[in-house]
């Protein structure tokens, strides 16, 4: 069986104001010294002592980072000093001096926008600093913090094994690349997959091994397999033995036929709970082997306590969801007793095996490139049919497919049939369950968006939160 774990080494320099965005600096901080390695991570200049030349400390402590965030907030670039003059005007501005360090040493800098803070223009900005507004941005925003770090995770991951040069084989740095939603990535993808053979007698599944009762802000296994179905009981019996350390033998939740999955096939296995969190975020594997193994780290937060929360493990092949498994946790009281009695659950999850598109006819091209992505790995994708197709059809299959992919756009926000279908899909969410909709967006913004995911920001503010992506990777 097979094992993988993430590898990324390297030093990363949080660049922000105090004034400003000291606390979500703080989270990020957090997270970060969370996910990597002991002194990989930075964010203050808290060693300059009296006589030293601080443009020469702040310049030597970023030069020694491979990666710097410029934590960028809505007064950023016209935030004062007590004077009224604005910081940035200043040559001794410490956060200005940092930036400036990190473009003429050459430190990757990644702008990171807080909470819908966009991207300065050169004007607005010393001629020191102007190629700044050339740096990719990630956004970072409260409301979806966990996946918007997640992303950011994946960046860092990709950014620092580049930084190191080219990984060694069978390094599992060589796996950390992050899904790019593009239609020529879709393109990419459909080729590479077309070129394995799949088993039409043996498909994959995915299951999931993890505690059905953890106490907040302790430490957890997660273990997620990726097996052939007929290794089904090899699997079980895994957990059953990592559930004798812990209690009773594991409640297993039965999975639909499976679907074959060409050899060699890049799968990025993501897990993700409200209120939990996960370390590594995320993780990308091949199927090579029969059967094999990844294991997270998980901690349920402490508003989580006396709760019981759900989510899933979503199983991506390149910019593709492919499956999900669930997951359901109970978390103990504060004051309540931990015996550990509750053992170990595992939920076992087939591939998709048809995907229903909801779209406006000027996207065509948009979802053909999908349709091309999802047919090696054996997933329909429910295409409208033209004119003479039946409505109530198409609303059968609706409600029979296993997701519903709403591709949200200009054009779909003026479509009543997109109308009409998105309206039936939310309707069957209590029986579907939340992860039913998938929206993705590549060029519109709407309303809504305090409450939802920015990835979902343009959808109809009716809509439960419900997980999406973007096609596209400009942030700005």
């Amino acid at each position: 069986m097979a094992e993988s774990t993430p590898v990324a080494q390297g030093r990363i320099f949080i660049s922000y104001r105090r004034e400003e965005t000291a606390y979500p600096a703080g989270w990020l901080f957090d997270r970060l010294a969370h996910h990597f390695e002991g002194g990989q991570v930075f964010k203050d200049v808290d060693s300059i002592q009296p006589g030293d030349d601080f443009v020469e400390v702040i310049t030597t402590a970023v030069g020694s980072c491979d990666v710097l965030l410029a934590l960028i907030g809505a007064q950023w670039v016209t935030i004062t000093d007590e004077q009224g003059q604005r910081r940035l005007d200043n040559p001794d501005d410490f956060v200005r001096l940092e930036i400036e360090a990190a473009l003429t040493r050459g430190v990757r800098v990644i702008p990171i926008l807080l909470d819908g803070a966009k991207m300065p223009r050169a004007e607005e900005l010393p001629a020191s600093l102007a190629k700044l507004v050339r740096r990719q941005a990630l956004e970072l925003h409260p409301a979806r913090f966990d996946f918007d770090t997640s992303r950011l995770l994946r960046v860092l991951d990709r950014t620092l094994a580049e930084v190191q040069g080219p990984p060694a084989a069978g390094d599992s740095a060589a796996l950390q690349v992050e899904p790019l939603a593009t239609e020529s990535g879709l393109l990419a993808s459909a080729a590479t997959l077309q070129r394995g053979r799949p088993d039409p007698e043996d498909g994959v599944s995915f299951t999931a091994g993890y505690p059905r009762t953890v106490a907040p802000q302790l430490r957890y296994s997660l273990s997620v397999y990726l097996h052939l179905g007929r290794l089904q009981a090899a699997v079980d019996q895994y957990i059953a033995d990592e559930s004798q350390q812990v209690g009773p033998r594991p409640a297993v939740s039965e999975a639909a036929p499976l679907v074959p999955l060409p050899e060699g096939t890049r799968l990025w296995v993501r897990p993700e709970i409200p209120g939990v969190g996960f370390d590594p975020p995320a993780q990308e594997v091949r199927w090579l082997e029969d059967l094999q193994r990844i294991t997270f780290r998980l901690e349920a937060l402490s508003h989580t306590a006396g709760r019981a929360v759900l989510g899933a493990v979503e199983v991506h092949a390149g910019p593709l969801l492919v499956a999900q498994v669930p997951l359901s946790i109970r978390v103990r009281g504060v004051h309540e007793r931990q015996d550990g009695a509750d053992g170990m659950a595992a939920s076992t999850a087939r591939m998709f095996g048809s995907v229903f598109a909801s779209y406006a006819p000027e996207d065509d091209h948009i979802v053909k490139a999908v349709a091309e992505a999802y047919r090696p790995l054996g997933i329909d994708l429910l295409v409208d049919k033209g004119a003479g197709e039946d409505r109530h059809q198409r609303l059968t299959q609706l409600e029979e497919a296993d997701v519903f992919q709403l591709f949200w756009s200009k054009a779909a926000s003026r479509s009543p049939q997109v109308a009409e279908e998105w309206q039936h899909a939310l309707s069957l969410q209590d029986r579907k369950g939340d992860r039913f909709i998938r929206p993705v967006y590549w060029n519109l913004h709407g309303p809504g968006h305090r409450r939802h995911s920015s990835m979902c920001s343009s959808r109809p503010s009716t809509w439960r939160c419900c997980p999406g992506s973007r096609v596209g990777s400009n942030a700005r």
